[in-house]
């Protein structure tokens, strides 16, 4: 998985999506069935114009994308150079438009990410959705 995702992520190889999305899309819409929203962890502006994608999104392409959450700050450094400590302290990156606050007010959301490390990306984004008013949330990563 990690030469898989240097690949993919790093060396933007973003036909490398294809091995994976069918299997997500039918995870997820076995799993969650009715009522769900799918949430895209989102990628800094600086990294959506170097990588030209957000992985997680082309990962899962084939299910409907709720993009309600977005990244408040422009840069930040690549979480895989961090170590484990690094990432837990990192401040929160994620908002959610007032537009979007009110159509979450009582969602159920799955929350949909390429990898979980330390899981503080997740916990983040949970925050944010918590404070939106979100009655449930859950995660799906392709690898851990």
């Amino acid at each position: 998985m990690k030469k898989y995702f240097e690949q993919f992520k790093f060396a933007g190889d973003y036909y490398l999506r294809i091995l994976f999305k069918r299997e997500l899309a039918r995870f997820l819409r076995q799993r969650y069935r009715q009522g769900w929203l799918f949430v895209p962890i989102p990628v800094t502006a600086e990294t959506a114009t170097k990588r030209c994608f957000n992985q997680v999104e082309g990962l899962f392409e084939n299910v409907t994308l709720h993009k309600v959450i977005y990244s408040k700050i422009k840069s930040k450094k690549q979480q895989s150079l961090l170590k484990r400590r690094a990432r837990l302290q990192t401040p929160q990156p994620f908002a959610i438009t007032s537009q979007d606050q009110s159509r979450l007010s009582g969602a159920k959301v799955v929350l949909v990410d390429d990898i979980y490390t330390t899981g503080r990306t997740l916990y983040h984004a949970r925050a944010v959705l918590k404070a939106a008013g979100v009655a449930q949330i859950r995660a799906v990563t392709l690898a851990r």
